[in-house]
């Protein structure tokens, strides 16, 4: 499967940036192509300065005229207008991709407590929906800290306004739950950059998968990307758990053991979801299991969608199969159609359906 990345902010500016090194990571070692291009969008110019990976032509800055250039400072209403009078600056860069036109579908990325993500995410996802009515659109959405969440009511108020008019907006959106993923005794740089690789991971072989040229590695049942877009809907989670296993095989290894290892890393794909939600109540859902090829049998395909559907009973199911890991078996999950998430419920419960009305920037001293 392949996407068009568009990061937006500095939060999405990031995550953009970590999703082209995946891709570089794809190219080198299993010779595919993943994405069709990747942009970072930002009101702050000085957050694009800070990307390593994405090319400087694909790093937009948009609203200059009304920012200088220095973001929108948390205000969502005063970003969303930008993107409705700038939005088709976005459009026309990612036109000028070399394969812009292999693209599977579009992927927008942000965080959704700051001001330039929770107002543009929305607004260019309804752009790209108007232009292009056959191609899906699909939102990474990265829910506050609890620090966050603590420190000021704006950000509850951006998260509110960007979930409510994402789900119109967008196909599918991915949440993330940023706290899941903290660690104690890193840096907060650290932390961040090890968040961002643990939020964009879990994607990898699922792009992988369905590009796959070598014909050893191309599964018996391979999940194609009109496999994963027909299984995205809605509030959606993703996991990824993996379990070691011996390169070498052993006269006591008893039969069956790759089904346990199967389930010993779908059960981790199932705890590190990227948000806690109630799995039965999810409607749509696929696995993608890789192993090497003498360890994926049917017995384990079989066991696995069993364990799946005792998880979320009330899911249409899809699954594949990818030969090519080695010395280990690995398991991507991703759950979709949820009606409601309970994490999320405080947002879109809470009062008012539009934030702030936008107010001039104060001039730079």
């Amino acid at each position: 499967m392949k996407l068009m990345v568009i990061g937006l902010g500095q939060c999405g500016g990031r995550l953009a940036d970590e999703f082209v090194r995946l891709h570089e990571r794809a190219r080198s070692f299993r010779k595919v192509d993943i994405l069709t291009g990747a942009f970072a969008v930002d009101t702050d110019a000085s957050s694009l300065r800070g990307l390593a990976s994405i090319k400087a032509k694909h790093r937009l800055v948009i609203g200059e005229n009304k920012t200088k250039g220095r973001g929108v400072g948390k205000q969502a209403a005063l970003a969303a207008q930008i993107a409705r009078e700038e939005g088709f600056k976005v459009i026309d860069a990612i036109r000028q991709s070399k394969q812009f036109a292999e693209s599977d579908a579009f992927l927008l990325l942000g965080g959704t407590a700051g001001g330039t993500a929770a107002g543009c995410m929305p607004v260019i996802a309804e752009i790209l929906k108007e232009r292009y009515r056959d191609q899906a659109v699909f939102g990474i959405c990265v829910l506050p800290f609890e620090h966050e969440e603590a420190l000021e009511k704006i950000n509850v108020e951006n998260t509110t306004h960007c979930l409510r008019s994402a789900k119109v907006n967008m196909d599918a959106v991915f949440l993330i739950e940023n706290q899941r993923y903290v660690k104690k005794g890193m840096s907060w740089s650290a932390n961040i950059a090890e968040i961002n690789k643990a939020i964009a991971g879990p994607f990898y072989s699922l792009l992988c998968a369905g590009e796959e040229k070598k014909r050893s590695h191309i599964g018996v049942g391979m999940l194609a990307a009109s496999d994963i877009l027909q299984m995205l809907s809605g509030w959606t989670a993703i996991g990824y758990g993996k379990t070691l296993i011996p390169l070498i095989t052993m006269p006591w290894d008893k039969e069956g053991d790759e089904n346990m290892s199967g389930r010993k890393a779908m059960d981790e794909a199932i705890s590190e979801l990227s948000v806690q939600c109630d799995t039965k109540t999810a409607t749509k859902a696929l696995y993608l299991v890789s192993a090497p090829e003498k360890e994926i049998g049917t017995d384990l395909i079989k066991f696995l969608g069993e364990y799946l559907k005792s998880i979320a009973p009330g899911a249409s199911i899809r699954y594949g199969d990818y030969p090519i890991e080695k010395g280990l078996i690995d398991v991507t999950v991703v759950l979709s159609g949820f009606p409601a998430i309970e994490r999320i419920k405080p947002y879109l419960e809470a009062q008012g359906k539009e934030p702030p009305a936008p107010v001039s920037p104060t001039p730079a001293e």
